[in-house]
């Protein structure tokens, strides 16, 4: 079955990369990551301010942990007749905390934030943070349906 197009994102908002392939002639095809790894992500969807695009394309994203620093930035697009989540994904591996987060945004501002945890996604605004979002319901329903862990000494 000949393909014309892939996207990824994480369409379950669980921290794992689906793709889903455009099938020439045939229904798309969705390959859901079901792998049972334990490692810990975060996610942010930025939203421009009024000198930056709404989306936050040309966004930079620098994020710092456990002394490894990784950048992501916000694209549009993808692969042909596709387009890509627009959100940044970060695999942090075993860490449970960011030691920061710095945020070039296409306006030419230079932010920092904090977020408070990890496996979840943040919405984050120019010049203002984090701000509320669907992300956070979605936070809290994950998190009351996971058994609680015992605390690390």
């Amino acid at each position: 079955m000949p393909g014309r197009g892939a996207a990824f994102g994480d369409l379950f908002n669980n921290g794992k990369i689906d793709v889903v392939i455009n099938c020439l002639d045939h229904v798309p095809l969705l390959l859901k990551n079901v792998n049972a790894d334990t490692n810990h992500w975060i996610g942010f969807k930025l939203i421009g301010g009024p000198k930056s695009p709404r989306d936050a394309v040309g966004s930079t994203v620098y994020l710092t942990v456990g002394g490894m620093r990784q950048r992501a930035d916000v694209l549009s697009g993808g692969s042909y007749e596709s387009s890509n989540d627009q959100r940044l994904h970060f695999g942090i591996g075993t860490s449970t905390a960011v030691n920061e987060l710095e945020i070039h945004w296409p306006s030419g501002l230079v932010q920092y934030v904090r977020p408070p945890g990890v496996d979840r996604y943040y919405a984050i605004e120019e010049g203002k943070g984090i701000v509320p979002s669907a992300y956070d319901s979605i936070a809290q329903r994950t998190a009351m349906a996971q058994p609680a862990s015992p605390i690390a000494k």
